[in-house]
């Protein structure tokens, strides 16, 4: 199976700093994509302190599978090595950012989201932190397969509000777990064995605030996917205002013969 990926990001047409970044690492098994938060650049400076911490832990441990009780914080038996790696990568990165922001008080309360992803085979491992999202494009239907760490989210958890009001809700604005903020931090994980056709994106919430998933899922089945597809969407989250920045990856898992290929 051939693994082709692209990403981009965009400052919007009303902010002036970026903040947000992505990873994608030469032979495209390592794809981040995360979202400062601070202001006065702060954001900035979290977002991509978060994600050169990551990488740099990932690509020590990435091929040292005899490292579990040496760099665990803990290790959950229930998932593969390299997605208990992504979770200890993304401990490593709060770490970092969290020591940045109470020894520096220009960067004080600064913080980031992050989704991240890592294939290895036939089997892709995430991690997020934060309402930064992850869909999978399988079959011409979308789902969401990462978690939205945010107020709102935690009532429909608790049964005390539905799907619908937590939509409506000014409580899915304020995030309940994030890179750089507490020590004590929660990194939704999971894992999934992909299929020739599949597509995954990875973006910050400058798209999710001004697209729906049937909007996104229209644009990547509107033609062959690839970075033409990314512009498209960005294209499109500008002409509705492009309120905040907007970065997104795109992954696009391809059969070796093309006539074998699901259809996406």
């Amino acid at each position: 199976m051939i693994v082709e990926a692209w990403a981009k990001s965009d400052v919007g047409k009303q902010r002036t700093v970026n903040e947000d970044c992505y990873y994608v690492n030469s032979d495209k098994r390592l794809i981040l994509v995360l979202d400062g938060m601070g202001g006065h650049r702060a954001g900035e400076v979290a977002a991509h302190l978060a994600m050169e911490t990551f990488v740099a832990f990932h690509e020590q441990y990435a091929s040292d599978k005899n490292k579990t009780s040496e760099i665990f914080d803990n290790y959950d038996p229930n998932f593969t090595y390299n997605a208990n790696l992504l979770r200890q990568a993304t401990y490593t990165a709060n770490r970092a950012v969290l020591e940045k922001s109470v020894t520096d008080e220009q960067f004080l309360g600064m913080g980031s989201t992050v989704i991240g992803m890592a294939i290895e085979d036939f089997t892709v491992s995430m991690i997020n932190v934060g309402d930064s999202r992850m869909y999978l494009v399988r079959s011409g239907t979308i789902e969401q397969i990462s978690k939205d760490h945010t107020l709102a989210e935690d009532q429909v958890e608790r049964g005390i509000m539905n799907r619908d009001e937590a939509r409506d809700s000014q409580l899915k604005h304020i995030l309940s777990s994030v890179i750089g903020v507490d020590s004590r931090i929660r990194v939704h994980m999971d894992e999934l064995t992909v299929f020739p056709g599949d597509t995954f994106v990875l973006c910050t919430d400058g798209l999710t605030a001004v697209m729906n998933e049937e909007e996104i899922l229209e644009e990547v089945l509107s033609g062959q996917v690839g970075p033409e597809t990314i512009d498209r969407i960005i294209e499109e989250v500008n002409r509705r205002g492009g309120p905040d920045n907007t970065t997104l990856a795109i992954v696009a898992f391809l059969a070796d013969d093309p006539e074998k290929a699901e259809s996406r």
